[in-house]
């Protein structure tokens, strides 16, 4: 008799535990929801104040430090350019493309290709 209650009471113990663990994802689900806001938000704030400092560059005829900087490439960029590269396109249709600096495309040819040489 007594297991059958020890059993009874880890049943009840188990739905009660799993009815907890679904308002809980409801909370997560809510945190994330918020965070999103919040980062869609700053995402469009950032946009903005460079779309101001682009129009004030061009008011003071300051050139923008954009083309004097090579851009960091991230690692799906990179794939696209060695893609790109491999089916022949030049390094400046492809800089036009992607919209990143030639610097940056053939710095990336670069390595790829040196790590082919390497290899």
């Amino acid at each position: 008799m007594e297991l059958w209650m020890v059993a009874g009471i880890l049943f009840v113990l188990a739905v009660a535990l799993f009815i907890y663990s679904l308002t809980q994802k409801k909370e997560k689900d809510q945190a994330y929801k918020e965070l999103e806001e919040f980062s869609l938000t700053v995402t469009r704030s950032m946009h903005d104040l460079n779309k101001r400092v682009k129009t004030l560059e061009a008011k003071q005829g300051i050139e923008s430090l954009e083309h004097m900087l090579p851009q960091r490439v991230t690692q799906l960029n990179r794939d696209n350019i060695i893609t790109m590269f491999t089916k022949g396109y030049p390094t400046e249709a492809i800089s036009q493309q992607l919209n990143i600096a030639t610097t940056s495309v053939q710095e990336v040819i670069d390595a790829y290709i040196e790590e082919d040489i390497q290899a």
